[in-house]
Parts: C-alpha cells; sequence; structure tokens
C-alpha cells in the first residue's frame, strides 16, 4: 500500500477472507425503494441552498451541493466547469432520477453548512455533497462526499464526480465503501451485480459488530452465512480495517488497497458477483472497520 509513513509497516494490517456454502433459498433482488423516472430527468441548477433544497424536496430529487475552493471565481473552478460539461450532465440524465445542482462560493453561507455536523467528513473545505431527497429510506441525508482537499489515501479526481449518479440508494458509508472499491484502478467488477439488501445489512450489522469488539474478523461467520439464505451459491466475505484517526473517505480507499495486497480477497473484490454489500463502521478506537459480502 502507498504511503509516506515507515511506521504503516511496523504493525501491518491483519485481512482475513472466507467464504462458505448457505443452502436456503433467498432472493437475491434489491428491495431498495426507488423514485427513479422511465424517461431522462433534466437537471435543475439552483445557485441559493435554501431554494435548492426546497425543489429537491418538492420534486423527491438529489441534490448535489459544489462547494468552490476559495478565491476562485466560478468560471475557474474545476468542478464548476465539470458540471457545465454537456458529457457529464449526459451521465446525471441518464441515471434516470432527476438532479437539483447548487454551486455555492467558499463564503459564510458555505463555512456555515461546513461546520455541520452531517458534513464533518468533507475536511471543512472546498467538495462535493450530495443529500437524497429522492428515495423514503435515505431522506433528507446526506449520502456521499467529494472533499476537494488531500487527505492520506482519498485525492479528488474529476472522475469521482462521474461515479455518483450509478451509486445505489444507501447511507453516507455504503456508498463511500462502493465508491472506493470502482474509483480503483483495477476496476473492479463485484459491485456490478445487484445491490442486495440482505448482503448490505448484513455487512453494515458485521461492520458495527466488528467496531464494537474493536476487532477484526468473521465473527461467527457460520452462523451468518446460514442467516443469508442464499440457496446454491457460494457466499464470500471480506473485512479490512483502516489506521486509526482517519476520517471516512481515508479509510474506505485505505481499507479497499489493503484488499489489493492479497490475493484471495482480491479475487472476491474483483471478481464478478452476482450480490453484493460493502459497509464500514468507525469504533470508538477510531479505527474504521470494512466489510464486504457477496453471492456469486
Amino acid at each position: 500500500m502507498e504511503t509516506n509513513d515507515p511506521c504503516r509497516f511496523l504493525q501491518p494490517i491483519t485481512i482475513v477472507f472466507i467464504f462458505a456454502l448457505s443452502y436456503q433459498c433467498f432472493g437475491a433482488t434489491d428491495q431498495t425503494t426507488s423514485s427513479r423516472s422511465t424517461v431522462p430527468q433534466e437537471i435543475i441548477e439552483v445557485s441559493d441552498y435554501g431554494e435548492a433544497t426546497r425543489i429537491a424536496k418538492e420534486k423527491s430529487a438529489m441534490l448535489l451541493v459544489s462547494i468552490r475552493v476559495k478565491n476562485v471565481i466560478a468560471s475557474s473552478d474545476l468542478v464548476t466547469k465539470q458540471l457545465a460539461d454537456p458529457s457529464v450532465r449526459k451521465v446525471f440524465v441518464n441515471s434516470k432520477t432527476q438532479w437539483i445542482f447548487c454551486e455555492l462560493d467558499f463564503n459564510e453561507t458555505s463555512i456555515t453548512l461546513l461546520h455541520s455536523t452531517s458534513l464533518q467528513q468533507l475536511r471543512k473545505g472546498p467538495g462535493i455533497f450530495v443529500v437524497d431527497y429522492a428515495h423514503k429510506t435515505m431522506h433528507g441525508r446526506v449520502v456521499s462526499i467529494l472533499p476537494r482537499q488531500n487527505g492520506r489515501y482519498y485525492t479528488f479526481q474529476p472522475s469521482d464526480l462521474l461515479l455518483l449518479p450509478g451509486l445505489p440508494t444507501g447511507s453516507l458509508t455504503q456508498r463511500s465503501m462502493i465508491l472506493a472499491v470502482r474509483r480503483h484502478i483495477d476496476r473492479p467488477k463485484s459491485t456490478n451485480g445487484s445491490f442486495n439488501t440482505a448482503l448490505n445489512e448484513a455487512a453494515t450489522s458485521h461492520s458495527a459488530h466488528q467496531a464494537q469488539l474493536q476487532k477484526q474478523g468473521h465473527h461467527d461467520w457460520q452462523r451468518r452465512s446460514q442467516q443469508l439464505r442464499l440457496h446454491g451459491g457460494i457466499v464470500k466475505e471480506v473485512c479490512a480495517e483502516s489506521w486509526p484517526g482517519q476520517d471516512l473517505l481515508d479509510s474506505c480507499v485505505d481499507c479497499v488497497s489493503c484488499w489489493r495486497q492479497s490475493t484471495g480477497h482480491w479475487r472476491a473484490v474483483c471478481g464478478e458477483q452476482s450480490a453484493f454489500g460493502y459497509d464500514i463502521r468507525q469504533g470508538t478506537d477510531s479505527i474504521w472497520y470494512a466489510t464486504g459480502i457477496f453471492i456469486h
């Protein structure tokens, strides 16, 4: 794993991999409530955050907010130019979900937003966040963040913006893990399958369990794999943990990089899977614990 910290190699992260057969029948379909239209939805641009929020609620839309770099005019801002690019806008339009774009200068209003609890992962600087008003299960929640200030492992790339419309309905931690997988240079294929509700809930539960124990591992895997009730398939699980004191996206990218170092892990993460679920949770030890669960 790339690092500038020589101590990284003094305490290598333990990453483990296991799979098991599950014999009971279960439908591997995505149960997420969606407001997707059958036709493309044109993007609505609103410069006022309050008004953009009102419209997003009214139209049951996804609200994308971009906070520009300080002291950079709109015409020179990288993301502003990207959001105006017809090829980029087409990706959002073709998602069949209504999108509201709101661009803000780095001023008093945006700084107030950045200090809110829901945006603590944006590194208190310029960046992009998405609020979901399109799906009942996530209504009003921040579900994606792309900080433009460099972190230890996550550095914003323009291509990250193009991943946002294709992320499945889910929480900030779930979507951040999936984004970290999809942005990897090897282009892993595990998230090409169905975003499965049962697998996703299992990944969430196990990440939370590891965080509570402050110990990474496949705890009680035999029982858990049986409870997934996936008939005739091989259920696979991968786990990883971050270094202490990192933020969400640094930790997501870090954990994916850990899996990349293991042939067994990467075979599961990079391979084609019929269904998948990912999540990550932070323990009181400030370490993030990631889980991926798949059915082939």
